[in-house]
């Protein structure tokens, strides 16, 4: 485990649209991560905070199944990663 203070993150779900604009943002919390950093297996962190990474279409049923308010829209390019919130 990297020595991250998790309480001091945060986490975006942002989808980028074909003229790389963040069209669609959502943010995520502790527990929603934990629910689905299992579905990226070629992370190198336990948060998903020290990358961004992408999030292919075939993931968006798993992690919807994970996290019921996220929404994915046609057409944008989506990306997860953390970020140090400000204290």
């Amino acid at each position: 485990m990297n020595n991250i203070n998790t309480e001091t993150l945060g986490w975006n779900l942002i989808g980028w649209d074909s003229d790389g604009q963040a069209s669609h943002i959502t943010g995520l919390n502790r527990v929603e991560i934990l629910r689905i950093r299992d579905l990226f297996p070629g992370r190198d962190d336990d948060f998903l905070e020290t990358a961004v990474h992408e999030v292919p279409p075939a993931l968006y049923s798993a992690m919807q199944s994970a996290i019921p308010h996220l929404e994915f829209r046609e057409g944008l390019e989506y990306q997860i990663g953390g970020f140090l919130l400000s204290v």
